[in-house]
């Protein structure tokens, strides 16, 4: 089924584009626009991707996208459906004035994309509902100051990432994302990803590293531990199960490497979650 947009508004003398997206899933390739956005799930669980950074999504991640910063999010086979909250708006929307300059500082750190914690669905909702124009931009700038407000957010794609808009680059990397999504479980291989993109062993690896600015096993570990983080928060599985479910062979690799990317060991991050949230 082809993804539907709902745009709510429209209109060339709109300052930004407010819409509702859903649909099965978030089907939208790896891609880049113009314009600034602000993308709040309001239903779907699986993997998000901006620049090199690959981390999972779930109901509340709330993501500040830089103008030309590639962007993708992957729906897991397990999602019930997705639904989001999409707000977009060129540069020139916000003029260079003192009162903006929080705002303009933030969306200088959105060329990395920001994620932000806080609880805004209902301030996203009104903004998107409201028909009046005037009405709806005031509401927007203060969304926009609120988030400027926040110290709980995290900038996802490293300080060297490089963006690149090219259209072979977006295509390959689309389809790596692609291949890691139905494959993960699987043991990968570098001559496997290189005859995906029909290219020898070492130009991958070359191409890959600088694009993404991280080998690519590095990425597939991150991916891989992300998974499992996701599944160790929603389900009872066994530690060693969901490892080999992840595409792990070796048991103590995946621990070195979950605690690498998370900080915690598997079992240690379960629970801290479990007594955060009170289960």
């Amino acid at each position: 089924m082809k993804a539907v947009f709902e745009k709510v508004y429209s209109g060339d003398e709109e300052a930004i584009t407010a819409f509702i997206y859903e649909d099965k899933t978030f089907n939208a390739p790896w891609h880049y626009h113009p314009e600034y956005e602000l993308t709040l799930i309001l239903k779907g669980i699986g993997m998000r991707y901006v620049g090199n950074d690959v981390s999972a999504y779930a109901p509340g991640d709330m993501v500040l996208l830089g103008t030309g910063l590639p962007h993708c999010w992957r729906t897991s086979a397990s999602s019930n459906g997705a639904k989001s909250v999409v707000i977009q708006w060129q540069g020139s929307a916000l003029p260079k004035i003192p009162e903006f300059n929080a705002i303009h500082h933030l969306l200088t750190l959105s060329q990395r994309g920001v994620r932000f914690s806080e609880d805004l669905k209902e301030v996203f909702l009104q903004l998107v509902l409201t028909r009046e124009p005037f009405l709806r931009f005031t509401r927007f700038i203060s969304l926009l100051h609120q988030l400027t407000q926040s110290k709980n957010y995290q900038l996802l794609a490293s300080a060297s990432y490089q963006i690149d808009t090219s259209k072979r680059t977006n295509d390959r990397l689309d389809l790596i994302h692609q291949y890691l999504s139905a494959h993960f479980q699987e043991r990968i291989t570098l001559a496997q990803m290189a005859t995906l993109l029909s290219m020898t062993n070492e130009s991958f690896s070359r191409f890959f590293s600088k694009r993404m600015q991280k080998p690519f096993f590095s990425f597939l570990n991150e991916y891989r531990v992300n998974r499992a983080g996701r599944l160790l928060i929603e389900t009872d599985q066994q530690v060693a199960e969901i490892g080999y479910s992840c595409g792990y062979e070796s048991l103590p690799f995946f621990f070195k490497q979950f605690k690498k990317y998370k900080g915690y060991s598997p079992l240690d991050f379960r629970k801290r979650y479990r007594e955060q949230v009170g289960g």
